[in-house]
């Protein structure tokens, strides 16, 4: 779950660093998730470029949809969904869990996709994939 908070920090970083660079035109993406048939209420997805000198970009996935601002070029797709555990009374708080599998949510993903240079990109993800 560390691995998850620090990699989605770095994203975030990274976005911020975006809104300051106009040479790279990002494109709107949008679409579904799902796992196992039901959509993933709450998470994010995240956009690495295979093209190392553009920045990634992540979403927020909020019942079952995102929309997203997104480089142009094959990108590198994480899906991240989570779900509320219940209480954890140790902790006084709600505790949350990952349950998308490390196929889908980790660096070596095996999700990808084409974003084209317009605004109606669209990329939906009915995981887990047919095999």
């Amino acid at each position: 779950m560390i691995r998850v908070v620090a990699r989605l920090f770095l994203i975030a970083i990274a976005a911020v660093h975006l809104n300051g660079c106009e040479s790279k035109r990002l494109y709107r993406v949008v679409g579904d998730v799902s796992w196992e048939g039901t959509a993933v209420e709450t998470g994010v997805i995240n956009f690495f470029p295979e093209d190392r000198s553009v920045h990634p970009t992540t979403a927020r996935i909020v019942n079952g949809r995102f929309d997203a601002m997104v480089p142009a070029g094959t990108m590198k797709v994480e899906v991240h969904g989570t779900k509320d555990l219940g209480l954890n009374k140790a902790m006084n708080q709600h505790a949350f869990g990952h349950y998308v599998s490390d196929e889908y949510s980790t660096d070596k993903t095996v999700l990808r996709i084409e974003v084209e240079k317009h605004d109606n990109n669209v990329a939906n993800f009915v995981l887990p994939l047919a095999k």
